[in-house]
């Protein structure tokens, strides 16, 4: 028995500096690589074509492409800082689609900064996605000039916001109806948070991540000045007299 626990720990000795060894090398290859540019979108020739003004552009860069987040989470590529992801969103876009969006959001690392290529540049559109992780907004109404630049900006580490999303700004959010202070998907949760729902059930029944959901709950209450959940639904009640219990 001696000599079969004797040949285990070698065994077991062995395959650890074995994995060791594959871990220093993966580390070797991230710190010899340069960032690159991913780009994440279903429509193939719109996705090529990105690619193709991309690399001209961009010299020098590597630029990769993904027909979805899952794929991009399913391949051997390991994102590293300094990564930029070029995510496409469709505003009729599936939950599905919305809660891979989300995770991506919630899933980047330091340093890995997410663009958002999205029809339209409602302001609430555009602050749900940068209160969420996005480090830009680029609406599909631009130039490819404005695109590229939006992008260059940040690289540097600068946030894109769109100039009609900027003027619509101006609006004071007190002058809004309730509902419309808030992304669709925060007035979601806002309706599961006056049910008194505990983060795990609001992730179940609107078919998300429990981490998207403590996002939101986190910037509802930064919008709405208050440090808890508990005050967020007083808030809510008492000074919007709004009852998102109707919403989803």
């Amino acid at each position: 028995m001696t000599n079969f626990d004797d040949f285990d720990g070698k065994i077991e000795k062995f395959r650890s500096r074995e994995h060791n060894k594959v871990k220093a090398v993966d580390n070797v290859k991230k710190e010899l690589r340069r960032p690159s540019l991913i780009v994440i979108d279903h429509r193939n020739v719109f996705r090529d074509c990105l690619c193709i003004c991309l690399n001209k552009i961009f010299t020098g860069d590597k630029i990769l492409s993904f027909l979805s987040v899952d794929d991009l989470f399913k391949s051997d590529f390991n994102l590293i800082e300094g990564d930029l992801i070029i995510l496409y969103c469709d505003i009729r876009e599936t939950l599905q689609k919305k809660a891979a969006r989300d995770e991506l959001l919630s899933r980047v690392g330091h340093g890995i900064n997410v663009v958002l290529i999205c029809e339209g540049d409602d302001i609430r559109d555009v602050m749900g996605c940068l209160e969420n992780g996005a480090r830009g907004y680029i609406p599909t109404s631009v130039s490819l000039q404005v695109a590229t630049e939006a992008i260059r900006l940040v690289r540097a580490g600068g946030i894109f916001i769109p100039a009609n999303s900027l003027l619509q700004s101006y609006s004071s959010a007190s002058d809004l109806d309730p509902p419309r202070q808030f992304t669709p998907r925060q007035t979601d949760v806002l309706g599961q948070l006056q049910k008194g729902k505990s983060n795990k059930i609001i992730a179940f029944e609107l078919e998300m991540k429990e981490s998207t959901v403590k996002v939101h709950v986190r910037n509802i209450m930064r919008r709405l000045g208050v440090t808890n959940r508990t005050e967020a639904v007083v808030e809510m009640q008492q000074n919007h007299k709004t009852d998102y219990k109707n919403y989803k």
